[in-house]
C-alpha cells in the first residue's frame, strides 16, 4: 500500500470507529440493536451476544485498539502481572493477556453478573490462560453492595455504564446486588509485584484507589484510570483522586495521539495515565519528546 493509500486507510478507520461509537440514529448498531431487542426473547439474546463478543474480541484489527494501548506497550512486557479493573467483556484484559505471555499474570475484575459472565467465556474461547477472574467490584471496603444499570434510547440495558455511585443513577435504572472487595484484600498474599493497573469504575474511582493504597505503595504499578470529571474543579471526585495520587508519587500524564504528555491544568482527556519518575524515565524519548520539552 502506498504512502496515500495508507492515509486514506487511518482515515477512514478513524471515521468508521467513531461512527460506531455514537448513539447516532444513522448507526447501524443502533438500528440493528433495536431490531434484535424487539424480537429475540432474553435468553437467546444473551446467546448471541456471547458469541458476537467472542468473535468481536478475535477479530477486530489492532488499529481499533484504544490509542492509549501505544503507551501501555511500553510499560508492560513479557512476565509482568498485571490488573484489569472493570474488564468488562475482555478487550483490555486480552491486550494485555498478549503482552504478558505465558510467564506474565491478568487479573481481572467484574462484577456485573451477564457481563461477567461474557468475559468468562471469552477468556475460555480465546484460551487467555495466563488470565484470572474475579466476579467482584472493587472499593475501599468489603461486603455486598448494588449497582445501577441504565438503558439505551431503544431500550435494552447499558451494562458498560453500570455503577457504584448510585446517586449518579436515574430512577428508572435496575439495581443488581454485587460482591465487593478491596484491591489490597486481594492482593496481600500475593507476592509478586504488580507493573501496571487499569481501572475503568465509572466514578468509582476514588474509592477503589483507597481500598489498595498498600498494593499501589509496595508494586508502584503504572497506572491508565478512566476519569470524566473536570480535575481542576476544587473539591470534586477528579481532583481528589488526582491529589491521593500525588500524595504516593504519581504524576498525571495524557496521551494525545502522538506523544504522552505531562498534564497541564485546564487539559482535559478521558483516559490519564498517572506514572512515577522510574515510569517516565524507562519510556522511549520518541513517546516523550514534547513532554520533556516542557519541563
Amino acid at each position: 500500500m502506498n504512502v496515500n493509500g495508507e492515509g486514506m486507510h487511518r482515515a477512514i478507520s478513524a471515521v468508521g470507529r467513531k461512527f460506531m461509537s455514537t448513539e447516532s440514529e444513522w448507526n447501524p448498531k443502533v438500528f440493528l440493536g433495536r431490531a434484535i431487542v424487539a424480537v429475540l426473547p432474553e435468553p437467546v439474546l444473551h446467546r448471541v451476544k456471547k458469541a458476537y463478543y467472542a468473535y468481536l474480541l478475535s477479530h477486530l484489527p489492532d488499529s481499533w485498539q484504544e490509542k492509549d494501548t501505544f503507551v501501555v506497550k511500553h510499560l508492560v512486557t513479557v512476565g509482568d502481572s498485571v490488573i484489569d479493573i472493570g474488564a468488562s467483556i475482555g478487550g483490555y484484559t486480552k491486550f494485555l493477556s498478549d503482552i504478558v505471555e505465558a510467564s506474565g499474570h491478568v487479573y481481572s475484575f467484574e462484577p456485573n453478573p451477564p457481563i461477567y459472565e461474557y468475559l468468562a467465556h471469552n477468556v475460555r474461547k480465546l484460551r487467555l490462560d495466563n488470565v484470572k477472574l474475579f466476579n467482584s467490584a472493587l472499593s475501599d471496603k468489603e461486603g455486598i453492595a448494588s449497582i445501577a444499570i441504565p438503558r439505551y434510547r431503544w431500550g435494552s440495558e447499558c451494562h458498560y455504564d453500570a455503577t457504584l455511585e448510585m446517586k449518579r443513577a436515574r430512577p428508572d435504572c435496575r439495581q443488581v446486588d454485587v460482591k465487593v472487595g478491596t484491591l489490597d484484600s486481594f492482593f496481600a498474599d500475593r507476592p509478586e509485584k504488580i507493573s501496571f493497573l487499569k481501572c475503568d469504575v465509572n466514578y468509582h474511582e476514588l474509592a477503589c484507589l483507597r481500598g489498595g493504597l498498600q498494593t499501589l505503595s509496595r508494586s508502584k504499578p503504572a497506572i491508565l484510570i478512566e476519569i470524566l470529571p473536570n480535575p481542576d474543579k476544587e473539591g470534586g471526585p477528579a481532583a481528589a483522586v488526582f491529589e491521593l495520587l500525588q500524595e504516593h508519587g504519581y504524576e498525571a500524564h495524557w496521551f494525545d495521539g502522538e506523544v504522552l504528555r505531562k498534564r497541564q491544568r485546564g487539559e482535559r482527556s478521558q483516559n490519564y495515565f498517572f506514572l512515577t519518575r522510574e515510569h517516565v524515565d524507562r519510556l522511549p524519548s520518541s513517546v516523550l519528546e514534547r513532554s520533556r520539552e516542557q519541563r
